[in-house]
């Protein structure tokens, strides 16, 4: 018998919560994420703000800031010095602020960009070079035993400054040399001993099973040494990239809320959390009630609009306009059925209430419910009319009818 109650017990179920896929739990699926917890590393002020024609102010870094903090992010990427004062300026004051959050600046392996970092207060940096070598011979004039000696130098420096390193070498994947990544690697490790390493897919070229791969190598490579997952979505494979990384070991993923970042932009702090943890039952330690937040903090600050259909924090993510899904919908509220038909329920992450709303796709389920809002009596010919009207109106506006044009249409058919 299928019931409400014999679904309640599911594990993949959460009464008001969500509803996963049940295969999602299967052994040979569940075990590389089983009692593993990821810590976020939040990149939306730094990597967020290169997005084209983004500008964060010394206040809206704070804001933001503050409200990550509250979302309990763990760790949180607050800017790339060299850039300007406003940015260094925006930097001090978030450090004033005393948030739990740890901090870290950007920079690069030169002395002025550390010396910038320990100015502003930070105890933490994530130090950059790019690891493709056909860009450091081409583009810089490096071959491999300076990119070593310049990496060495720089983390022996921000050390010396007394900073906890995460080295971050971007550009690895297009790389075609493993002997390069192996001696450059093992070298860095070995002579200037990061806190932690961050594999970077900047472009977001790396197929997910290569990331994997990827990780597996270098975890091998490097025992002992935290391994950290960078990457952009250029090719739509931000996610799915992160998922084979945790899996093959990945403790850390850097992130931007909303996605914003160079180019495509990073992996969503929001998505990632909630694919983690309910996709894959990985911790992160997230609020998920404040993603709505600080998503619509972010989205007026940066003026970039989130779509509608956004993954978790679209706007339009919880309006149902076709019948099937309001008539699915009411009947399963009126069995006490306590979630919707979505993947989980939209106040888990701050969003609001399921919406029926009319339109092209409309059909007899969802003009009844307006008709019940309204207290409006109408027979099935009437309500066949309502629906056909209603329809033929969302086509010919290209836009959901407001209440008033649902009314309009009903004194037509139904008389004043």
């Amino acid at each position: 018998m299928y019931d409400i109650e014999r679904l309640r017990r599911q594990p993949n179920y959460r009464a008001g919560k969500w509803w996963m896929s049940p295969v999602n739990l299967e052994p040979e699926v569940a075990a590389p994420f089983q009692g593993r917890s990821v810590v976020l590393h939040d990149v939306t002020l730094r990597d967020g703000e290169q997005t084209v024609g983004v500008a964060f102010s010394p206040e809206e870094r704070v804001e933001i800031a503050v409200a990550l903090d509250e979302l309990q992010v763990p760790r949180i990427e607050v800017g790339l010095p060299p850039v300007s004062e406003e940015v260094r300026e925006g930097m001090r004051r978030i450090v004033a602020h005393g948030l739990n959050a740890r901090l870290y600046g950007f920079a690069r392996t030169l002395k002025a960009d550390v010396d910038m970092v320990v100015d502003c207060g930070l105890s933490r940096v994530v130090l950059q070079h790019i690891m493709n070598p056909y860009a450091c011979e081409g583009a810089y004039g490096l071959d491999r035993e300076k990119v070593k000696e310049r990496v060495v130098k720089g983390i022996a420096y921000a050390k010396e400054r007394g900073l906890e390193v995460v080295f971050l070498g971007w550009d690895l994947t297009r790389g075609d040399d493993w002997d390069f990544v192996e001696d450059v690697y093992t070298t860095i490790v070995r002579d200037a001993k990061p806190d932690g390493i961050v594999v970077v897919d900047t472009f977001g070229v790396a197929n997910p099973r290569a990331v994997g791969f990827i990780f597996r190598k270098l975890g091998a490579l490097l025992p002992g040494v935290p391994l950290e997952f960078h990457t952009h979505n250029d090719m739509c494979m931000a996610n799915a990239g992160i998922i084979e990384a945790v899996a093959a070991g990945c403790g850390v993923v850097h992130t931007a809320f909303n996605g914003l970042g160079d180019r495509t932009g990073n992996a969503a702090t929001e998505e990632v959390a909630i694919m983690l943890e309910l996709g894959h039952g990985v911790s992160t330690g997230i609020r998920f009630e404040g993603m709505m937040n600080v998503s619509l903090m972010v989205e007026n600050i940066s003026q970039r609009t989130v779509p509608p259909n956004k993954p978790i924090v679209g706007r339009g993510l919880f309006d149902l306009e076709t019948g099937i899904d309001a008539d699915l919908h009411r009947k399963l509220a009126g069995a006490s059925f306590d979630i919707t038909m979505q993947a989980f329920h939209p106040a888990l992450v701050g969003q609001d209430s399921v919406r029926l709303v009319l339109g092209k796709n409309s059909g007899t389920a969802v003009v009844e419910f307006f008709l019940d809002r309204y207290g409006l009596k109408a027979d099935e010919a009437q309500v066949k009319d309502i629906t056909d009207r209603v329809k033929w109106q969302g086509r010919i506006q290209h836009a959901l009818l407001t209440d008033a044009q649902f009314l309009s249409v009903c004194r037509t058919v139904l008389g004043d």
